[in-house]
């Protein structure tokens, strides 16, 4: 049996996951949502990243790995992002220094999903999503809604013409105001 394969990203109420200057600085501060990211974490056996939304979050995890003092779920986020295996989109083969990364393309996806034996996560892009999506291998998509109206920047969703209908799994508010939002593929 294989492994539940899911997305999980942060998106603003009209469904960009950054502003036009490739900005996210509109997620705002939640601790519980921080305590999602880290059930997230303890949940999964691997993730999968575009090899954009990874080149540019490696540094921090990175960064935060090296440093003492971190407050509670932070520490514990970045110990579980430092350890999970971490599969890279992309057609090359150099995926940074950032331990536990390996590169893979779309049709190696099905594969990692059939040998897994906990669930796995997709986190980010959105052209990592879009690709996995469209592969017909993600059965779950949890959405952290903010309430934001960017007006533009980087889409999660391509204006491709297929229409996907979901079935609603549930929701779970956040004190910021963000909301998790699961749906069923």
């Amino acid at each position: 049996m294989t492994a539940p394969l899911f997305a999980q990203i942060s998106v603003s109420l009209d469904g960009f996951i950054e502003d036009p200057d490739k900005n996210i600085d509109w997620m705002t501060e939640d601790a519980s949502v921080d305590a999602l990211h880290t059930r997230t974490l303890d949940e999964i056996g691997g993730m999968i990243f575009g090899r954009m939304a990874h080149a540019m979050i490696a540094d921090f995890w990175i960064d935060a790995a090296g440093q003492t003092g971190l407050p509670s779920d932070l520490a514990q986020q970045t110990e579980r992002m430092t350890a999970l295996p971490k599969y890279v989109l992309t057609h090359g083969s150099d995926v940074g220094g950032w331990t536990q990364s390996h590169a893979i393309t779309l049709g190696d996806v099905a594969r990692l999903k059939a040998k897994a034996t906990k669930p796995i996560a997709v986190f980010a892009g959105a052209g990592a999503i879009q690709s996995v999506l469209g592969s017909g291998l993600i059965e779950e998509l949890r959405l952290i809604r903010y309430p934001v109206v960017l007006g533009g920047g980087t889409p999660l969703f391509a204006a491709d013409g297929k229409r996907r209908q979901l079935v609603p799994l549930g929701q779970e508010k956040f004190a910021s105001g963000a909301t998790l939002e699961r749906f069923r593929i």
